[in-house]
Order: structure tokens, then C-alpha cells, then sequence
């Protein structure tokens, strides 16, 4: 059983980079961007607090390596923005070694039982956030945006 809490999100506005992937390779050649992104050093203007699949079609869907975006700073050479709708978000917590499992649970497990709710968009977000007790572990998280049926 997977653990998760629902959570009303107002909308909010990502900044990153995107790259188009398929379902079927996406487990190997996400995390090669995300190598390829963090092997940049310090000088990139992303930190990557999101990794967000959007704009899902058939076993395509551009990923997001992205920051929170606000509307006062400048959109740096090579990002992009993107508003995200208001959502209840299922947030499911998880590790760096256990996201993809995760993520394949709620999927295949998950979402087909869930009752009373229902996928509210075709997209979904992996939250990376510093750990609130100041140990350097990162909080990681998954996002699923749904809907009282």
C-alpha cells in the first residue's frame, strides 16, 4: 500500500528546461538528462526542484527539469514557462532509489483502485526539496493531480 496524503494546490508557474521522451525509454534516459543538466556545475539558472511530466501524448511527453517561476525575475536564455492548474494533488513521499518503483505503483496500482477520485490532467510532478530536519537528505516526492468523481 502505497502511502500519500491529498493536498489543494493554487496554481503555480515552473521555469526550466524540457526535453521530449517516451514512456517506454523514459527509467533510462530521464535520469541521463538529469546527468547531463547537474554535470553543467553551479552555473545553470535551474536548480531542478521539479521534474515535471507534461503535455502527455500516447507514450510521448515532455519533461521538465524546473524551478518555481516568479513573474518579477527574467526567463534566462534556453527556459521556459509553464502555468500548472489549480489541482488536489495525491502527494506520495519516496526516495531518489525508490521513485521509479513508486511512480510504476501508482500507476499500475494505485490509480486503478483508487475510488471517489479520478486523474484530473495528464501530467504529473517529482518534487525535490532540501529535508526539513537539516540532515542534507532530500525530501522526494511524487504529484498526481485528481478529482472528486
Amino acid at each position: 500500500m502505497l502511502d500519500y496524503q491529498i493536498v489543494e494546490k493554487a496554481p503555480f508557474t515552473i521555469i526550466g528546461v524540457r526535453r521530449k521522451f517516451n514512456s517506454e525509454t523514459s527509467y533510462q534516459e530521464v535520469p541521463k538528462f538529469w546527468d547531463e543538466w547537474l554535470a553543467q556545475g553551479e552555473d545553470h539558472p535551474i536548480m531542478g526542484t521539479f521534474g515535471a511530466c507534461l503535455d502527455m501524448e500516447g507514450n510521448d511527453f515532455d519533461y521538465w527539469i524546473a524551478d518555481l517561476y516568479f513573474p518579477w525575475e527574467e526567463v534566462p536564455e534556453g527556459c521556459e514557462t509553464r502555468v500548472i492548474p489549480a489541482s488536489a494533488w495525491a502527494q506520495f513521499p519516496c526516495t531518489m532509489e525508490t521513485l521509479q518503483d513508486t511512480n510504476t505503483k501508482i500507476w499500475s496500482e494505485w490509480l486503478p483502485a483508487l475510488q471517489g477520485y479520478s486523474l484530473a490532467g495528464e501530467y504529473n510532478m517529482e518534487v525535490y526539496l532540501p529535508s526539513e530536519d537539516g540532515s542534507g537528505d532530500m525530501s522526494v516526492y511524487i504529484w498526481v493531480p485528481i478529482k472528486k468523481d
